[in-house]
């Protein structure tokens, strides 16, 4: 039976930066996808800021779709509120491509891939986990890092908890006519929990989504449906995707011999839902800390430990306010949305705030720079969501 000391089990794109540097730590490297091939099915909007970006540690290349400016952001109500940067502050990329390039330079490390290979069965043999696989095969290792996604099976055999919450997503490929190739569209209340977003792709073409606390599809029908948008669809929708979207970590995300990354993790931006930024910065601590552990022999859950300090260190305070914003905006009654947006649109030095420094991948930056312009009407504002 062949021994690894690190294997990383989902090849998207935290599983591929844990798998590279574990790598490049001095660990030997086994990295499983249950799928035939990486990159798909993608459930999510591919839309990146500026920090996944240099996360990721790639060239720019063809999986870059698509750059914006800002957005334009609706309330239930029709209220509407544009803001547009003069450079570029987030990225569409085809989640093909780019999953695929990060999975190359995990293999440039000497990690190992092995595709269309699902991990049936765990189990402890001594100091090591045994790993079986759908087709019967079986590998050895020391510490293993699951990037399994939103349902992590082998986390929770574990004993790591689920996430604090898992919302229903749902997105659909369409023609599509785009009103600004340059904004991602926003708009709240589209659904119990969360928004729906247009991702354009071209200027007949868009990305179009939105998560829930339950049912996605049903929602993003009613969506599909709605005055101001069905307009806009110029024909059948394609490429329907769904899943789940976790949010709120556990209090561990380790256990003996054992890490969590990414959505396993529940590693999600709350305040957008994306996960690609926090899965990187995480995805590296992984590997780092689980390819010292194997290597001095040491994979207990206290020497593992040293993960989860790093990543809440690094990200731990990001997560728990974007939960605050996230149980604040979308418990919100839709005559406060309206009212917010409202507020958002006639004070241009709010505006020109976010415009100047609005980050989705930090959006806790943004908050400290947007207060001070709130004034009275905003901190009444505040004062009524927060009742």
């Amino acid at each position: 039976m062949l021994l690894f000391d690190v294997a990383v089990v989902g090849a998207g794109p935290a599983g591929c930066m844990a798998a590279k540097y574990a790598a490049k730590a001095g660990a030997s490297v086994v990295l499983f996808e249950e799928h035939s091939c990486i990159g798909w099915p993608v459930a999510c909007a591919g839309l990146l800021g500026i920090r996944a970006l240099q996360e990721a540690e790639l060239p720019s290349g063809r999986h870059i779709l698509q750059d914006f400016k800002g957005a334009s952001v609706f309330s239930p109500g029709g209220r509407r509120m544009d803001f547009k940067a003069s450079s570029s502050k987030a990225w569409a990329v085809d989640r093909r491509l780019f999953d695929r390039a990060l999975a190359l330079e995990a293999l440039k490390q000497g990690a190992e891939l092995n595709l269309g290979s699902s991990v049936r069965r765990m189990r402890r043999a001594g100091q090591t986990w045994e790993l079986e696989l759908a087709d019967g095969g079986k590998i050895s290792c020391k510490v293993v890092i699951s990037a399994e996604g939103v349902r992590a099976r082998l986390a929770r055999l574990a004993g790591i908890a689920p996430p604090q919450k898992i919302l229903s997503g749902a997105q659909v490929e369409a023609v599509f006519q785009v009103e600004d190739q340059e904004l991602v569209e926003v708009h709240l209340g589209a659904s119990p929990g969360f928004f729906a977003w247009i991702v354009p792709l071209e200027k007949d073409q868009a990305r179009i989504g939105l998560c829930s606390e339950e049912n996605a599809c049903h929602y993003l029908r009613a969506f599909l449906r709605r005055k101001g948008i069905r307009e806009r669809l110029q024909g059948s929708s394609a490429a329907l995707v769904a899943g789940g979207l976790p949010l709120g970590p556990p209090r561990r995300t380790v256990s003996h011999g054992l890490i969590a990354v990414g959505d396993s993790a529940g590693q999600v931006k709350p305040t957008s839902g994306g996960g690609i930024y926090p899965g990187l910065v995480c995805a590296k601590i992984a590997g780092g800390v689980a390819a010292a552990a194997a290597l001095e022999g040491d994979c207990s859950s206290q020497r593992l430990s040293d993960y989860d300090r790093q990543w809440r260190a690094a990200l731990g305070r990001e997560l728990t306010l974007g939960m605050r914003v996230y149980k604040l905006i979308h418990m919100a009654r839709a005559e406060q949305l309206d009212e917010l947006v409202s507020l958002l649109a006639r004070k241009k030095s709010l505006r020109r705030a976010i415009e100047e420094h609005g980050d989705i991948d930090r959006p806790s930056l943004l908050l400290e720079k947007i207060m001070p312009h709130l004034g009275l009407d905003g901190l009444k504002l505040m004062i009524k969501l927060l009742g």
